[in-house]
């Protein structure tokens, strides 16, 4: 009976003691893996903020143009309604 209990006894411990280690590797490995993960969403979300406020740049940008260029044109607008108005005068309607 003995023969039979030892070798059992050996090998049920040192499979306890392989799967208490691996364990603890494989627990180590996934929060690696994890914070690697985190690493990479972080990068990839700096990107992403990066590549948004430049094009938020440009778009302010080309507001600005297109306000002053609005501007111009409701000058012009106006300049030419205030000539059509003297024309309407010296033909003599009102």
């Amino acid at each position: 009976m003995e023969l039979f209990i030892y070798p059992t006894l050996a090998a049920f411990f040192s499979a306890l003691i392989t799967y208490i280690f691996s364990k603890r590797k494989n627990l180590a490995e996934d929060r690696a893996a994890e914070l690697d993960n985190a690493v990479n969403a972080v990068k990839y979300y700096r990107e992403l903020l990066d590549d948004m406020a430049s094009r938020l740049t440009k778009a302010t940008d080309t507001i600005n143009e297109m306000e002053k260029k609005l501007r111009e044109l409701m000058d012009v607008n106006q300049h030419l309604v205030e000539e059509l108005q003297k024309f309407k005068q010296l033909n003599g309607k009102s």
